[in-house]
């Protein structure tokens, strides 16, 4: 004879279930994001992943005729733009899952407590 599951039991692993789900879909949104940025000069194209790691580097024909000091300035110009927006989008991802989380571990809480 086969045992049902408590019924708090399968209640608390439904809550957990949704725990992974939130924190997955949180990876896999901040993970395959990407922010493209130029300098204000739009000589250079940078993209980053949500990793903040560079994917690609478009540098304009005849910018490095000006010296490397000018297209370093220029490259950094515009990692900080896509790192901004890499900032603004990836905080309010977080925001959200904090909420999320915070939102479950109330009702994981309340199912737990309950006799």
């Amino acid at each position: 004879m086969e045992r049902e599951p408590h019924p708090q039991a399968t209640e608390a692993l439904d809550e957990f279930k949704k725990l992974t789900d939130v924190l997955e879909g949180a990876l896999k949104q901040g993970g395959a994001a990407s922010y493209t940025a130029q300098d204000e000069a739009e000589t250079v194209e940078v993209v980053i992943n949500g990793d903040r790691c560079l994917t690609q580097l478009h540098i304009e024909d005849g910018l490095l005729r000006l010296g490397a000091e000018t297209v370093e300035e220029r490259i950094n110009e515009a990692l900080g733009k896509a790192n901004a927006a890499a900032t603004e989008n990836l905080d309010a991802l977080y925001g959200q899952t904090f909420e999320a989380l915070s939102s479950l571990v109330g009702s994981l809480q309340k199912t737990i407590s309950e006799k």
